[in-house]
């Protein structure tokens, strides 16, 4: 459409930047929310050893062993939630823009399997850990308290947390109240990146992709609909998330039946919580 400046027709251009869209926290790293350590090669299933074990009572001295046979279970890991994402470029298209149209149908689609890979690790632990006693609504007074409490059921279950994994909404309460027991260096750097970082020996982490309702495919190959409405926090130890992929593909390629391309990405991963009682999941009655 032409514009005007009084009786003037004058030039029209397109920016070649593009604005930069917006994707979910990429939340999930190795070694620090989850762990890949069973990643050991070629596979669409692995199974992970456990060894059944039980506290030895005291006994008498003078006295001989008494055999006990080696037992164990098997944590099944199914890589079986696959990503796809492919964008069609005709090349009249990129020949007629500014910007390496190629270049960003790639990049796209990149964001957006990534994006559903780590939504699908947050389901997972929701729906695979164990909830939390407590469902009344958290507030700044309380959350101190509520953040200690599920750390207690996690501990009395022989188990131990390092990561808080937290919507935005109880994020949110974390920071109007982590600020008031931190000491004034780290609470002026509360106040100035609105990070929390550690506290009260854990990692908390602002995950805005927790909402709504995700789906996966669980280690039996049932496709799974996590409801988030509710979850404020996922509470767990982060070697209890395990995260394997078995391929990884990104690339533009000619195609051969149109004059053009296709920027392709394709991901195949498997997600299990290995022991559920690292992983708490606090959520609020309906």
């Amino acid at each position: 459409m032409a514009i005007k400046y009084n009786q003037m027709n004058v030039d029209e251009k397109y920016a070649s930047i593009l604005e930069p869209n917006l994707y979910y926290n990429p939340v999930m790293v190795p070694g620090v929310t989850f762990t890949d350590k069973y990643q050991t090669g070629p596979a669409g299933q692995i199974f992970v050893h456990k060894v059944s074990t039980s506290a030895v009572e005291a006994g008498t001295p003078g006295r001989d062993f008494a055999d006990k046979k080696m037992a164990d279970t098997l944590i099944p890991i199914q890589l079986n939630n696959n990503f796809q994402q492919s964008y069609k470029l005709y090349g009249v298209q990129a020949a007629a823009v500014a910007f390496s149209a190629g270049d960003e149908a790639l990049s796209t689609a990149i964001s957006e399997c990534r994006e559903g890979w780590m939504q699908c690790a947050i389901a997972c632990l929701v729906h695979e850990g164990f909830a939390a006693t407590a469902t009344a609504a958290i507030t700044a007074e309380n959350v101190k308290a509520d953040i200690i409490a599920t750390r207690k059921e996690i501990v009395k279950k022989k188990g131990r947390a390092n990561v808080v994994m937290c919507t935005p909404d109880f994020y949110g309460v974390v920071l109007e109240a982590a600020g008031k027991d931190f000491t004034p260096v780290q609470n002026d750097r509360v106040a100035e990146t609105g990070n929390v970082g550690k506290w009260l020996g854990m990692t908390f982490v602002e995950a805005n992709g927790a909402a709504g309702s995700i789906k996966y495919y669980d280690h039996a190959g049932t496709q799974q609909t996590v409801d988030m409405t509710n979850v404020q926090y996922v509470m767990y130890y982060h070697e209890a998330l395990s995260i394997v992929s078995n391929f990884d593909l990104a690339r533009i390629i000619d195609s051969e039946r149109f004059a053009g391309s296709l920027a392709q990405v394709e991901m195949n991963t498997g997600y299990r919580v290995t022991n559920q009682n690292l992983v708490a999941v606090r959520s609020v009655s309906g």
